[in-house]
């Protein structure tokens, strides 16, 4: 339906095929936006398919299968600049009126838009225009407020050139849309954006676009730095093994050690001798002569065992444990709280001054619920039907609140109640201490 809606391309438009993809996403996430506030109104699923984007000369759009139709114009006045005309077919707008209204009648072939009609149509494009705008301030990172939605029908091809605002000559980019209301309604609407307005929509995007790529490569940091980081990375790790294995000469030892009953940290040296000793071992060298193999004692000695100790990075120093002071435990002691009397002078003056308060005492004879559209047909002679039954006792209420219930009498020309029961003097008076206090 979409297609028959719009004519022959434009040979060399003025809006490239980027440009017009960008509108299409931007309009397709504000009409996503648009159909969540309409189904919120009506209680019913909304879905609006991803629009169908087309730059033409105005003179070459075709609406009649869209006739009899309805304008809804929106103006931008802030963020960005330019018009927004929305074309629905009227029976489409009826069917979301009657919707509003809890009507779940087919549209009348007689329907026609008075003021009443106008203005609920208006209220339903300002919520539904009023969401898309919300979101389309999202996608720009800016504030983006229309003005008040005004509807029209169309009565000549002039109707539309003048809500859009352009001459037979100018190009204007025609975005069309499917909406599908559950159950009621199937059919396609038409949105209507100027060149210029189009124009501001994609530069604002591009230059969001722009700015983020800026502030992607802005922190980006020399080789030099990131080498340097490369190497501080690696250290640690480093730190954590052992020295490699080598074939090297072993350092002359001067003296060896006495043996230690316990030792509490791990000599970095002794680790070393270690590893040194497996290398020569691997290759097939022998400790110096005269001098015992790295890690056991002089010849002549004893071998102590030594006590176990976990293995640490070399330059860390093991945590000594916290020595744990006394826990003093006590049981919890409460304060006594004495009950103040209340019956001080200030209160009894305070509780004076409250009953010279007046208020408001209504009778109610009963209730009732009615739409929207049988309140509209209320007129002189409507007879309207309570949820009381007759002889019953009226409410009378004070304050907001019922008090009591009586039976209805007249006093010299005037209507009066007669109490029978007494239903909410306690909640009433404790009502009116709390809005004392």
């Amino acid at each position: 339906m979409s297609e028959e809606l719009l004519q022959k391309e434009v040979p060399v438009p003025s809006i490239s095929m980027m440009e017009q993809d960008a509108i299409g996403e931007v309009l397709n996430i504000s009409m996503g936006s648009s159909a969540t506030a309409v189904s919120s109104l009506l209680d019913r699923q909304v879905n609006i398919s991803t629009p169908s984007v087309s730059v033409r000369e105005f003179h070459t759009l075709d609406y009649s299968a869209m006739e009899p139709a309805l304008i809804v114009k929106i103006e931008y006045v802030e963020g960005i600049s330019g018009n927004n005309v929305m074309v629905f077919r009227q029976r489409d707008i009826q069917i979301i009126l009657n919707l509003l209204m809890g009507n779940d009648d087919p549209p009348s072939d007689d329907f026609e838009f008075d003021e009443l009609s106008m203005s609920a149509a208006c209220e339903v494009m300002n919520q539904m225009m009023g969401a898309a705008a919300t979101a389309l301030s999202e996608f720009l990172n800016r504030v983006v407020n229309i003005s008040t939605p005004t509807a029209s029908v169309v009565t000549s091809e002039d109707s539309y050139r003048d809500a859009i605002g352009v001459q037979e000559g100018d190009e204007i980019v025609a975005v069309s849309f499917h909406i599908d209301i559950q159950d009621v309604m199937n059919s396609d609407f038409v949105s209507i954006l100027t060149c210029s307005l189009a124009k501001e929509i994609v530069e604002q995007i591009m230059g969001n676009n722009q700015e983020s790529l800026e502030n992607i490569h802005a922190p980006a940091q020399p080789p030099a730095a990131v080498a340097a980081q490369e190497q501080s990375a690696t250290s640690p790790q480093s730190a954590m093994q052992p020295p490699a294995a080598a074939a090297a000469p072993q350092p002359p030892v001067t003296q060896a050690a006495p043996p230690q009953p316990a030792m509490q940290q791990p000599a970095p040296a002794a680790m070393d001798m270690t590893a040194q000793q497996q290398a020569m071992q691997q290759v097939g060298m022998q400790p110096a002569y005269g001098m015992p193999p790295y890690g056991q004692m002089p010849y002549g000695y004893p071998m102590y065992p030594m006590p176990p100790y976990p293995q640490q990075a070399y330059g860390m120093q093991e945590p000594q444990p916290a020595t744990q002071k006394p826990i003093n435990v006590q049981n919890t002691q409460f304060p006594q709280f004495t009950v103040q009397q209340t019956d001080s002078p200030t209160s009894n003056a305070n509780m004076d001054l409250l009953m010279g308060v007046s208020l408001d005492v209504s009778v109610e004879i009963g209730q009732t619920k009615r739409k929207i559209k049988d309140i509209i047909d209320f007129g002189q002679g409507t007879v309207i039907e309570l949820n009381k039954q007759a002889g019953a006792p009226v409410d009378i209420v004070v304050n907001g609140r019922l008090l009591a219930r009586g039976d209805v009498v007249v006093i010299d020309d005037n209507f009066g109640v007669r109490i029978t029961e007494i239903v909410g003097t306690k909640e009433l008076m404790e009502s009116l201490k709390e809005d004392a206090v």
